[in-house]
């Protein structure tokens, strides 16, 4: 009689983050390819190709500066108001980028996911870090910006302790918009109009967060000031500002709650994602 070896394969549906991030780890060839997929195919059959890593905020900052100025709007000391409204709008245009890029995740990448198995997640990490790579070179331009104001305008150094947080800023930023676009992402397997929704509100939201106008200028007896303060990305704009300007808005109340907002949102992107991932294929 023979003998037999049984083998118990478990197939557990439950959210392991380290399992998660192991994974993530050994597939980092993947996402590497992944980010330079993205970043090759944006500029791909351009007439200035990567130059509008470059002009793009420039342009951009330059209408929100004459903006600022027909609204009589007044940028902290120590920013001029292209730097103010260059940083701002950086920040602004990585977060909702890696919201709107994340978004759309299954529905982009159908295709590549019905063919082959790995990490889903390694897409949209992928997209968040490709975004990281534009608002490098927007960061350069800003420190040039910056240097011109003190070097040439004669403009008073405020830099203080805060320029620390700046590039924590940019992380919690990047991490938000991951969080959000995981949920988005999942929910467009079924819903497809709702990226079209969430395009139109994240325009709206910008109007809701200190991009073309510094919080400390808003009445904090009004109900728009709430409404900006309960916005998850008004603290790190600020925070990130603060480091430049003293006199930018910071309250570290404000930070622990878009910290809070920032961990509970994380956690349901990836629980709803890691769920979805499994049997989205009968949905797109």
């Amino acid at each position: 009689m023979e003998n037999n070896d049984w083998k118990i394969i478990s197939n557990s549906s439950s959210l392991k983050l380290s399992k998660i991030f192991k994974e993530l780890f050994e597939y980092k060839d993947l996402i590497v390819l992944f980010v330079k997929r993205d970043i090759k195919a944006i500029y791909q059959q351009t007439i200035l190709g990567p130059a509008w890593l470059m002009l793009q905020p420039i342009l951009t900052s330059l209408v929100l500066v004459f903006l600022g100025q027909i609204a009589q709007i007044k940028t902290p000391e120590g920013l001029t108001a292209f730097s103010f409204y260059l940083l701002s709008n950086s920040l602004w245009m990585f977060f909702s980028e890696s919201f709107n890029k994340t978004a759309t995740t299954f529905t982009s990448n159908a295709s590549v996911f019905g063919k082959v198995y790995f990490p889903r997640l390694t897409v949209p990490v992928s997209i968040v870090l490709s975004n990281s790579y534009k608002l490098f070179f927007q960061l350069i331009i800003f420190i040039f910006s910056y240097l011109y104001g003190i070097f040439i305008l004669k403009l008073p150094i405020q830099i203080n302790g805060f320029v620390l947080f700046v590039i924590p800023s940019f992380i919690m930023l990047s991490l938000l918009g991951l969080s959000f676009g995981l949920i988005v992402s999942s929910l467009t397997t079924k819903y497809r109009d709702l990226t079209m929704l969430i395009t139109f509100g994240i325009q709206l939201l910008m109007f809701a967060s200190p991009v073309i106008y510094p919080l400390s200028q808003i009445p904090h007896d009004s109900a728009f000031y709430s409404i900006v303060q309960f916005n998850p990305v008004t603290g790190w704009i600020e925070l990130a500002k603060k480091g430049f300007a003293p006199a930018s808005f910071f309250s570290w109340k404000l930070i622990a709650y878009d910290i809070s907002f920032l961990i509970l949102s994380l956690l349901a992107g990836i629980k709803i994602f890691h769920r979805i991932e499994k049997r989205f294929m009968d949905t797109v």
